[in-house]
Order: structure tokens, then C-alpha cells, then sequence
């Protein structure tokens, strides 16, 4: 694919080689290159969600805990999207794909603003903001949430035929 686009758009290249070092320049100002910590992080939560023991109560936790990486992690695993996907959502500044996430797997507004709190900048949010996100959340529905999430892992899996992961049942309820 990369090559032919190279043949075909060779200006393209360029482009898209300077905007992924844009965001990645960005991710890792903001949260430091993949370091040892995050594979120890993968390493712990990835162990935690094979014996069944990574939902709501221990995502808050990480969130609470400003743990980015755990969060990522667990977060992809439980909603079986990639951890690009996840962090994406936890940094946007539009809050509604992560409201979304929260919904679909059914955590309690507490838990769903830590994890606003832990991708805003400064985990600052406003109180008028934060009201906005909470009314909006409560106006989400739990199944229609699933359905946009089971669209997104559809995506992200047709995206990548080639990935040799076995298609995962959506959401690990726990």
C-alpha cells in the first residue's frame, strides 16, 4: 500500500509522513515516547483481564489514579478497539466518542468523568462543561451506544484483514 501511494502520490507521502509525526510529536509531548511503563502497564492489565478481574471499578481507579496507560489498555481490551483508537478518544476535545464509551459499557457517570477528567487538558474541565457532558451522557442509551461501538471494532477489523487476531465477541461484561 505504501509503496504504490509512493508511485501514485508521491506529494501525498510527505503530507501524511508529516501529519503522523504531528501526532505523534503531539501524543508523545503529551505523554512521553512507549516507554517500559507502558509494557509493564500492558503487561498488568492485560494479566488482570485474563482472569477477569479488569472492569469499571478498576478502570475508575486507574483514571482517578491519572494512569493513561492502564486506561488505554483496559479500555481497548474491554471495548476491543485498538489503543490508538481509545487514547484518541480520551485527548479529543470533542468528549462524545468517549461518552459513548462509557455508555456501552454501562459505567456509572462517576467513572465515565474520570476518564473525561484524565484526556482533558490539565484534567481540568469547567463546571458548565462538565454539566453539558453529564446531561449528555444521560441522554445516552446503553444499546444504541453498543451499536456505535460494534460499528467502530467492524471498522477498525475490516481495516485490517491481515491483523491474524480472531474476531472477539464486542464487549466483555464483567
Amino acid at each position: 500500500m505504501k509503496e504504490r501511494l509512493e508511485r501514485e502520490r508521491p506529494a501525498m507521502v510527505d503530507q501524511i509522513q508529516s501529519s503522523v509525526t504531528d501526532v505523534t510529536g503531539t501524543l508523545q509531548s503529551k505523554f512521553g515516547p512507549v516507554s517500559r511503563s507502558h509494557f509493564v502497564a500492558k503487561r498488568v492489565v492485560t494479566t488482570q483481564h485474563q482472569q477477569g478481574n479488569l472492569n469499571e471499578d478498576s478502570i475508575s481507579l486507574y483514571a482517578r489514579s491519572h494512569r493513561f496507560d492502564e486506561v488505554t489498555i483496559g479500555l481497548s481490551l474491554l471495548c476491543t478497539l485498538p489503543g490508538d483508537v481509545i487514547e484518541r478518544a480520551l485527548v479529543d476535545k470533542n468528549r462524545e466518542m468517549l461518552l459513548v464509551l462509557g455508555k456501552a459499557l454501562d459505567f456509572s457517570w462517576a467513572t465515565t468523568m474520570a476518564l473525561l477528567f484524565l484526556g482533558a487538558k490539565d484534567h481540568r474541565i469547567t463546571a458548565k462543561d462538565l454539566k453539558d457532558l453529564e446531561n449528555e451522557f444521560g441522554r445516552l442509551n446503553v444499546e444504541t451506544s453498543r451499536s456505535v461501538l460494534e460499528f467502530y471494532q467492524t471498522r477498525k477489523h475490516a481495516a485490517r484483514p491481515d491483523s491474524g487476531l480472531p474476531r472477539q465477541v464486542p464487549l466483555h461484561m464483567h
